[in-house]
């Protein structure tokens, strides 16, 4: 009951400062997702066994190197399955949407996927002009969600008493967000290739059919 407020974030490693809802509970929550897709990337880069990939978005200076793109998204759902607990389509990443998608948990409503492109730079001047553009770039995502938000044709319709915990958070105790799920990719999935006995007796298989 009552209005619990925003709280103004400084980042460390970047020039940004954002809000959020001043929950400890729910930053506590998101921050422990965040603290290990951190760590999964970090051993990534570290490894050195798994094989570059080529970025979305341009080289942020002339001599960074490409090392991996990871990901990390988050889902909001209903525990319901049934398609009729969600008003129209699923909104999927930043605004397109997809039609009515499934989860684990329920079904899937809204959806926001971030792409990271992980690069090595040598110097500290790079490694500044780096942050500089994480920053303009982060800084033009949050708007974007922003103005996609505010649109709330495809929320799900409010819930009874007892139908809350379908729709709603219940575990935090200063706020009851809508249910949601963060997905973490930090290495990005590799296609099987077939070896050449396999597509000769896969042919072999075919011509005998």
């Amino acid at each position: 009951i009552g209005s619990i407020g925003i709280q103004e974030v400084n980042c460390e490693q970047i020039d940004m400062t954002y809000v959020r809802v001043n929950s400890t509970e729910l930053a506590m929550c998101v921050d422990e997702d965040i603290r290990q897709f951190k760590y999964e990337v970090e051993e990534a880069t570290c490894s050195g066994s798994i094989p570059r990939r080529t970025p979305t978005v341009g080289s942020p200076t002339d001599s960074a190197v490409p090392l991996l793109s990871a990901q990390i998204g988050l889902q909001f759902y209903t525990k319901s399955k049934k398609p009729s607990s969600v008003i129209g389509t699923a909104v999927s990443w930043f605004g397109s949407a997809t039609g009515a998608m499934g989860c684990e948990e329920g079904t899937s409503w809204e959806e926001w996927k971030l792409i990271l492109d992980v690069f090595r730079v040598e110097s500290i001047d790079e490694l500044q002009k780096m942050r500089q553009r994480v920053a303009d770039d982060i800084g033009e995502k949050v708007l974007d969600i922003c103005e996609h938000i505010n649109h709330n044709h495809y929320t799900p319709k409010m819930p009874t008493r007892s139908e809350i915990p379908e729709v709603f958070e219940t575990r935090f105790s200063d706020c009851q967000p809508y249910l949601f799920k963060i997905c973490r990719q930090a290495v990005p999935k590799m296609e099987l290739k077939q070896t050449f006995t396999q597509a000769a007796l896969s042919r072999w298989k075919d011509i005998l059919a």
